[in-house]
């Protein structure tokens, strides 16, 4: 039987890109993300993950119309490149922090406590940035992924006994729309790296689908650099 995989942000191109090489790999994939219709082979739910009773009713639903959740890529996240710190409204923190911190830690908790239950491990991934290590000029942003890294840490720990494992990657600049948008010193920061460019969406799914699989069996609380070598 066929592990149910969920991943969050599944419109986006990582998303779209890693429910692909899941579902190669054997999983029964299935997208939650903010938009109505899915775009992929999967089947698809929609979510404003700063609804949290929301995300609730949704991970219930997916597991009672395929199963019990194995694996979860917290991958959908928000940031704001736009806006000055000093014009940082309080709305706008709030909605990094809830979209890219609150809901990967709801998220996780909910499966948690079905694998646990059921007494069953799992694999939990989510998305950091390299903007969480060295700091960003997106004060929040940086700051919602500092808190990624050390949350991965701190459940990886909780967890391990129960046999879940969880880590997280930190991507520098990707091929994606809100690669895009990054500013241009980031952009300069990918000519600047060991490889010279930015990276593919297909390049984070490859890291996601060893870290969900047994081959990454002994491999928790890391949070792995997928940045080209990006300083």
């Amino acid at each position: 039987m066929k592990q149910v995989a969920v991943i969050t942000g599944a419109n986006g191109r990582i998303g779209a890109a890693s429910c692909t090489r899941l579902a190669q790999s054997g999983y029964l994939v299935v997208g939650v993300d903010i938009g109505a219709d899915g775009i992929g082979n999967w089947p698809h739910y929609q979510c404003d993950l700063t609804d949290l009773a929301r995300l609730r009713a949704v991970l219930e639903k997916i597991e009672q119309e395929h199963g019990l959740i194995r694996v979860l890529f917290n991958n959908a996240g928000v940031f704001h490149p736009e806006t000055d710190y000093l014009d940082v409204p309080p709305e706008q923190f709030d909605e990094t922090m809830d979209v890219n911190v609150k809901a990967p830690f709801f998220a996780t908790q909910w499966v948690a406590k079905r694998l646990i239950a059921e007494g069953q491990g799992g694999s939990i991934v989510s998305t950091a940035s390299s903007a969480g290590q060295r700091g960003s000029q997106i004060v929040e942003y940086g700051a919602s992924k500092a808190a990624v890294i050390n949350m991965t840490k701190s459940l990886g720990r909780a967890l391990g006994k129960h046999k879940i494992r969880v880590n997280a990657i930190a991507p520098g600049l990707i091929n994606t729309a809100m690669g895009a948008r990054v500013p241009a010193y980031a952009k300069q920061r990918a000519t600047e790296s060991a490889l010279r460019r930015a990276g593919e969406p297909e390049e984070i799914a490859s890291v996601v689908d060893f870290l969900v699989s047994d081959a990454a069996s002994f491999v928790t609380c890391a949070t792995i650099d997928v940045n080209g070598g990006a300083g």
